[in-house]
C-alpha cells in the first residue's frame, strides 16, 4: 500500500488553520469526515491511526488523502455524477405531454382515461423506447401530472336514484359511465 506524505509535506500549499476553518464551516457530514482525515494527516498521524479514529478502512483513508493531493482542499467534496442520459429527448417529452393532455380516445386508443400501462404502450409504440412503469411515473410527475384514484362506490348508495340522475343528465356524463372506478388515472396536478 502506498502511503501519502504526512505532516507539512501533505497538502504543502495549504496551512492547517485553513483546513480547520473549512472543517468548522462544513455542513456535509461526509465532507467533514474527509476534512478530519486531512487535518489528522497534516498533524503527522499515520493512516492506521486515522482509520482507528474515524472508523474508516485504511484503504478508504488512502483514497481520501490521494483525492486531497490531487484536488487540493476541495477534495473533501464529492463530484456530482451526471447519471445515465435520458432516453426521451426534450422534443419527445413535449410530444408526450401533448398526447397525455387530451383523452386517449382522441389519440385513437379505445380507452377513456390514461393509465401508466397505456402511457407506457404509447411511449413504446410512438417513440420506440421501453420504460419500466416506475420510470413512466417519474416522467409524468416531472410533467406536473399526478396519479389519481377514483373514489370507491359506496355500498349503501341508491342505485335507482343514480340511474335516474344519469338518464336526465346531458351527454357529458356518458363518457364517465365507461370509467373503471378501480384503476388509477393520470390528471393534471393542482397548482400549489
Amino acid at each position: 500500500m502506498v502511503f501519502t506524505a504526512k505532516g507539512n509535506k501533505f497538502l504543502s500549499g495549504v496551512f492547517l488553520e485553513r483546513i480547520e476553518k473549512r472543517y468548522i464551516s462544513e455542513k456535509n457530514a461526509k465532507a467533514k469526515i474527509r476534512l478530519q482525515c486531512a487535518i489528522l494527516r497534516k498533524k503527522g498521524k499515520s493512516q492506521p491511526y486515522i482509520s482507528e479514529v474515524t472508523g474508516l478502512s485504511v484503504t478508504t483513508i488512502s483514497d481520501i488523502l490521494k483525492r486531497f493531493e490531487k484536488r487540493g482542499i476541495d477534495g473533501c467534496s464529492a463530484i456530482k455524477q451526471k447519471g445515465q442520459p435520458k432516453k426521451l429527448t426534450l422534443s419527445q417529452r413535449v410530444k408526450l405531454k401533448r398526447i397525455v393532455s387530451v383523452s386517449p380516445q382522441k389519440e385513437g386508443l379505445p380507452f377513456v382515461i390514461w393509465t401508466t400501462k397505456i402511457i407506457s404502450y404509447v411511449v413504446h409504440t410512438r417513440f420506440k423506447i421501453q420504460y419500466t412503469s416506475r420510470q413512466i411515473c417519474n416522467i409524468l410527475k416531472s410533467m406536473n401530472l399526478t396519479l389519481q384514484k377514483a373514489r370507491p362506490e359506496h355500498l349503501l348508495a341508491n342505485k335507482k336514484l343514480q340511474r335516474e340522475f344519469k338518464k336526465n343528465f346531458d351527454g357529458e356524463l356518458k363518457s364517465l359511465e365507461k370509467l373503471d372506478m378501480r384503476s388509477y388515472s393520470w390528471m393534471k396536478a393542482l397548482s400549489s
